[in-house]
């Protein structure tokens, strides 16, 4: 016992072995969870007989107990809300949902996270260390600080023992966390302050484009060819053309298909700006 929690503790001693088991449809990384393991240490995995009856127990179990207890909503009592964060003198534990995914570099995405209690927070997370993150997941962040430091927005430090989990489909906790709405005050009031809140994203994409995944602008122009005609991206406006902005409506000819200058032209009016995109990709 620790904190007043129980602590499953393993040692992996020479020629000891691991493997890793999905209870839900797919597994932490999106593919398809299959009887197998989806991730063991070694070239190879082995299973007995026995283990196939038990793993499929053990998974039947967890299906259900998640359903029907909140598992990770008090966890080792260190357990807080984001509206309390402010107070606390040493580390804490959240539950939230993430509201957005800024992928700042090849390396570190920003979260934006919201919980029960309406507060917004900002944290970083390493893509090495934490792949599975994603728009929409409901997490729980082990052992986080609040930055006292930070003026323009809120944020919490995450540790290199810091860790984050997710919740398999069937969680009643997950469920209850995913109804939470975005809240974009804190993008409004960045536009209108002197401090730099970059990047700052307002508005969402159509639903039928809300599933698609993100495409790096690398994999769309200098990837293998796409069999699919319609991605989702994320970049940054590095110049936007014309400058003059009213240059950036003109004429255009539904007969020609071709377009004119507003002043002298003949056709229906409509914007054509040129943007210089670049992303962490390029």
């Amino acid at each position: 016992m620790y904190n007043g929690a129980r602590q499953f503790n393993v040692n992996v001693y020479f020629k000891s072995a691991w493997a890793l088991y999905s209870s839900d449809r797919t597994t932490p990384l999106g593919q398809p969870a299959t009887d197998g393991p989806y991730g063991f240490s070694g070239k190879k995995y082995t299973n007995e007989k026995q283990d196939v009856h038990i793993i499929s127990a053990l998974k039947k179990w967890a299906l259900g107990f998640f359903q029907q207890n909140n598992v990770g909503e008090s966890g080792n009592g260190k357990q807080i809300t984001l509206k309390n964060a402010s107070k606390q003198a040493g580390d804490f534990d959240v539950c939230a949902k993430i509201l957005q995914v800024f992928e700042l570099d090849q390396y570190t995405n920003e979260l934006k996270l919201r919980d029960a209690s309406g507060e917004v927070f900002y944290t970083l997370a390493l893509n090495v260390k934490f792949p599975h993150l994603h728009q929409g997941s409901v997490v729980r962040i082990r052992s986080a600080t609040y930055d006292e430091t930070s003026t323009n927005k809120k944020v919490l430090v995450l540790q290199h023992f810091s860790n984050i989990m997710t919740f398999i489909s069937t969680s009643s906790l997950a469920a209850k966390l995913s109804k939470i709405s975005d809240d974009r005050a804190p993008e409004k009031a960045a536009l209108k302050s002197s401090l730099s809140m970059l990047p700052v994203v307002l508005t969402e994409v159509d639903k039928k484009h809300q599933g698609l995944q993100m495409s790096s602008l690398h994999d769309l122009f200098h990837g293998p060819a796409q069999t699919a005609t319609t991605f989702r991206t994320c970049f940054y406006v590095t110049k936007a053309e014309p400058s003059d902005v009213a240059e950036s409506v003109v004429c255009y000819d539904k007969k020609t298909k071709k377009t004119a200058s507003a002043k002298n032209g003949k056709g229906d009016l409509v914007h054509r700006m040129q943007f210089l995109a670049k992303d962490v990709s390029t």
